[in-house]
């Protein structure tokens, strides 16, 4: 992941000032050649062992110490380690079919429900009102002491069509967004999730269906018909889920669920005004019965037009209602590459660099856009706000660290780390102004009915994220992990990996 502080500046195209964004820093550890903390550590005291078994074990003991020593810093301080490691644990889940799962009666488990595969099979629904008495759907996480997580649903305005003081008042709103979640106790972290697909056309059809005389003249009736048939092809589903996810204890040092849904409640009002201003149009929280159907349509695309019929015929049925134990697939296999599920193929792509130049509002627009060839296209934005105080700290140690790693060697400073070193300074001083720094990272999933499609999806989005211009690469390896972290599901990557994250980010 990334730290970023986001900056403004103008730019006169024309007369016309042109605000643009950017100012991106990756995180790096103060290390020997940018091996980081920890590979540092391994050199130095490998390099003093070394010496010690000289002295003891003589020549042959030293080369033999060299040797672990340069596998362990190789392990620990170079990508190479990373990329090894990465292999290895795609090689031990495939020998303990853990690549592989099968759900339903035809499978060998006691429990006939689709469930949900891994760690989201662990998860359950709870649901509360806020202070206004609306319902809201809480996600239930009891890995790491119990996680609990919120969704808001945005159906947006979009840029199209709105001045520059709008998108400016939007930009400026989602900063604020992004400034409270850095003052929330106990939040572990957030997404912003961008879910586009074909839409199906069932609720056209049936409020045109509703609506026409019996008496109409049989040329109206064609082209409504027509307009119909057309509808699905012309149009597009484009909703944004924004979830924001709390450690247990943090919201309540006994763990009383009852005081934790209490207090979310209490959240879930000014989230949503933050929301509105940030150009989140109609901002509703997703309820215990919406959630499911996400899901599952993400795991199944062609089941969308049969549950947008039953939604529109039977709103208020309870037996046509997905149920949580059912939202997961029937089967799926995780590949190196590539991730098959029920009625499609999936690939996701994770952010391995932002942008080195500078952006502007709508410089991810055609990355955000839905396309025909996507079955589906979720585009998440996974955040870490930090505190006020530990913002501070890391401002210091990222213009500490961009200081030592052009001060290394005896050649002259390349112009990439003079610009590392401007950009931590300027964060440095916008957090000591009052700004928040914030972890961030993108990943995007592209759907797919048939493998058939996945080189064009993947050629249609490399010359989309170009635009950016936004560098991806695939999740080699961990396509079923990349597929749920694009969900709004409450999965949370960072706490589920074997190295704990505090040690990850000074390697």
């Amino acid at each position: 992941m990334s730290t970023t502080t986001s900056t403004r500046s103008w730019q006169r195209t024309e007369g016309t000032p042109t605000r643009t964004y950017g100012n991106w820093v990756e995180q790096k550890g103060v290390g020997i050649a940018g091996a980081g903390l920890v590979g540092t550590a391994v050199l130095i005291g490998g390099l003093v062992v070394i010496m010690m078994a000289m002295l003891i074990a003589g020549p042959i003991g030293a080369v033999v110490v060299g040797a672990v020593v340069a596998v362990a810093f190789l392990a620990t301080g170079t990508p190479l380690g990373t990329k090894t490691v990465r292999r290895y644990g795609y090689r031990r889940a495939r020998r303990a079919r853990e690549h592989q799962f099968r759900s339903g009666v035809f499978t060998r488990n006691s429990n006939p429900a689709i469930r949900l595969p891994g760690l989201l099979g662990r998860t359950s629904l709870l649901e509360k009102t806020d202070a206004f008495g609306a319902p809201f759907v809480v996600i239930k996480n009891p890995s790491r002491g119990g996680m609990y997580t919120i969704v808001a649903k945005c159906v947006a305005d979009g840029p199209w069509m709105q001045d520059q003081e709008q998108l400016d008042a939007w930009v400026a709103g989602w900063s604020r967004v992004l400034t409270a979640a850095g003052q929330e106790p106990g939040l572990i972290g957030g997404k912003a999730i961008i879910d586009t697909a074909p839409d199906p056309g069932g609720r056209l059809a049936a409020a045109e269906a509703a609506r026409r005389s019996p008496n109409a003249p049989a040329l109206a009736a064609q082209v409504m018909d027509e307009c119909v048939a057309a509808y699905p092809a012309s149009s597009s589903e484009n909703v944004t889920y924004v979830e924001l996810t709390f450690r247990a204890r943090d919201l309540d040092r006994k763990g009383n669920e009852d005081r934790i849904l209490s207090e979310l409640s209490r959240r879930v009002p000014g989230l949503m005004g933050r929301l509105g201003s940030a150009g989140g149009g109609a901002v509703t929280m997703l309820t215990k019965a919406e959630l499911p159907a996400i899901v599952r349509v993400a795991f199944d695309p062609a089941a969308a037009p049969f549950l947008e019929q039953a939604a529109i015929h039977s709103p208020d049925h309870p037996d046509l209602a997905i149920d949580w134990s059912d939202a997961g697939p029937v089967a799926y296999q995780d590949f190196w590459d590539r991730f098959v599920h029920d009625s499609g193929v999936s690939v996701t792509w994770e952010m391995f660099g932002a942008p080195r130049a500078a952006i502007t509002e709508l410089s991810a627009a055609a990355l955000l856009m839905p396309h025909s060839d996507f079955a589906r296209k979720r585009v998440a934005l996974v955040f870490r706000p930090k505190s006020p105080e530990a913002s501070v700290k890391a401002s210091e140690s990222d213009a500490n660290a961009s200081m030592f790693m052009s001060s290394q060697g005896k050649k002259r400073t390349t112009a990439l780390q003079k610009m590392r070193v401007r950009a931590t300074e300027q964060s440095r001083e916008e957090v000591a102004a009052g700004a928040v720094m914030v972890q961030f990272s993108l990943l995007v999933t592209v759907t797919v009915t048939s493998p058939d499609g996945l080189d064009q999806a993947a050629s249609t989005l490399a010359a989309r994220a170009g635009t950016v211009p936004l560098r991806l690469r695939r999740c080699y390896g961990s396509q079923a992990a990349g597929f749920a972290t694009t969900l709004p599901a409450g999965f949370v990557p960072w706490e589920h990996t074997v190295i704990p994250d505090r040690v990850r980010e000074v390697m």
